[in-house]
């Protein structure tokens, strides 16, 4: 009976030996990095998340349109179509960083970015302009 189950453990101790993978945790071991290089920042992308995050200055152009729109969407279309198609000032940009504003690409985006800002919420403003009046006109006309 011993020598079965000596010869039961000599084999199950085999088995389980085959069992690993010495392959497997030799590549993990290659791939692990003993440190890491920081990659370089993409200037365009920076620009347009910092412009997302710091322009703020619209909003005189955007309250100008909604005032004008809520009397007239007409009328409202004028400052909307002027302030939606020039570019924001540089004072109003609000930018973070003198020495990135100064690099083309980071300035480029930025600039693009805060543009579509400012036309963005300039339209929605003459859009709710636009749909006040389009709401008193409705309640008007049903009396």
């Amino acid at each position: 009976m011993t020598k079965y189950l000596l010869l039961s453990f000599i084999l199950f101790c085999s088995i389980r030996c085959l069992a690993q993978n010495f392959g497997d945790s030799t590549i993990t071991i290659q791939r692990q990095h003993l440190y890491t290089v920081p990659k370089p920042e993409n200037l365009s992308i920076k620009g347009q998340i910092d412009a997302g995050r710091y322009y703020k200055r619209y909003k005189g152009a955007a309250a100008g349109t909604l005032v004008t729109s809520l009397f007239s969407p007409v009328i409202g279309l004028v400052p909307a179509i002027l302030c939606a198609s020039t570019s924001p000032k540089i004072e109003n940009l609000g930018y973070p960083n003198e020495e990135l504003f100064r690099q083309p690409e980071y300035f480029k985006a930025y600039t693009k970015k805060a543009k579509k800002i400012k036309q963005r919420k300039v339209w929605s403003n003459w859009g709710i302009g636009l749909g006040v009046n389009l709401v008193l006109i409705a309640l008007i006309s049903t009396r």
